[in-house]
């Protein structure tokens, strides 16, 4: 591909590292309507600031950033009205629906960084590129438990999913100060790795014939105050209504398809279902400076760093869910 030639408000950034989202899985088999191609897929990156246009004075070559990935909104929208840019109808993902990170280059619109300027944020010394290329579902993990979800120190907090994100969310739901942490998934691995980063109980749905009994077992019946739903499975949110406490509440991250579910007990519990979309400003703000401060160690989120021409190594290996985030850190 040839070098993005830049507009007068633009930024190229060099690609330093550059992470394989799960949803990228999904795009390189063209399974999302969020992606179109052909298109250069990869919305987890960072990277050194390469070339600015010649109106820009906030940026400058040598820059470490990271991007926060929107590569189109519409500006005038009610969600772009309300700093809410990831909810804007028009948006466009930058690897998605404008070209990404699995490249030695990727241009960031000014249009976007006129209208959303903190869509460029730059990077902490202490991090390295491909600790910065996880930023990202950190930041989704953060506004999920943290800012939507309301954790407060003492609450009782259910995890489904021990995806990047599902872990991110025990990660900082244990620095909140979380009374107990109850993670469920399918893979072994990955709960284990949950417990490390904080979970005081892990529940394999593979191995328990009754989750919402296995999570009562572990927090008491009516004790779960929070839920975040990160995981892809279509009766997660029934066992979330199942489990919830009275007038609690539930994060639903993870996309699941048509599958129906009974929303009476959730109106006899009076529950509050959030639906979720990845970050704002604040979520960014929150996770660089307690990443500058090296509260987390983002380096054990990390499976393994490939060249971006081992790509399909790399991919086998998310596909195959051996990796938690696979890195490229050579184009």
């Amino acid at each position: 591909m040839p070098t993005p030639v830049l507009e007068r408000d633009d930024v190229l950034i060099r690609v330093k590292a550059a992470a394989i989202c799960g949803s990228d899985v999904e795009r390189i088999h063209c399974r999302t309507a969020s992606t179109v191609t052909p298109v250069i897929i990869g919305h987890e990156f960072s990277g050194v600031v390469e070339k600015v246009g010649e109106n820009v004075v906030r940026w400058r070559p040598g820059d470490r950033v990271v991007s926060e990935n929107t590569g189109y909104v519409c500006g005038e929208c009610h969600a772009c009205r309300s700093g809410k840019f990831l909810n804007c109808p028009e948006r466009k993902l930058i690897g998605g629906k404008v070209d990404g990170g699995f490249a030695e280059f990727v241009r960031i619109p000014g249009e976007v960084l006129r209208i959303y300027p903190q869509s460029l944020r730059r990077l902490p010394d202490n991090l390295t590129f491909e600790e910065g290329a996880i930023l990202e579902p950190s930041a989704n993990a953060y506004y999920a438990v943290i800012q939507e979800g309301g954790l407060q120190l003492g609450h009782n907090l259910v995890v489904f999913g021990p995806g990047a994100i599902g872990l991110f969310i025990v990660a900082w739901a244990k620095l909140a100060g979380a009374a107990r942490i109850v993670l469920v998934g399918g893979n072994a691995n990955r709960l284990e790795c949950g417990k490390r980063l904080g979970a005081d109980s892990i529940v394999n749905y593979r191995e328990t014939p009754g989750v919402a009994k296995a999570i009562e077992s572990a927090i008491g019946r009516d004790q779960a105050d929070l839920i975040v739903d990160a995981s892809s499975g279509g009766d997660v949110l029934a066992d979330a209504i199942a489990v919830s406490r009275p007038l609690g509440r539930i994060v639903k991250v993870g996309w699941t398809g048509r599958q129906p579910v009974n929303l009476d007990p959730a109106m006899r519990k009076g529950l509050e279902i959030v639906g979720h979309l990845g970050y704002d400003t604040e979520s960014w703000d929150r996770v660089l400076r307690l990443a500058g401060l090296g509260r987390l160690d983002y380096r054990q989120f990390i499976s393994e760093a490939f060249p971006l021409g081992q790509w399909r190594e790399a991919f086998r290996g998310m596909e195959e869910r051996r990796f938690l985030r696979a890195i490229f850190n050579s184009f």
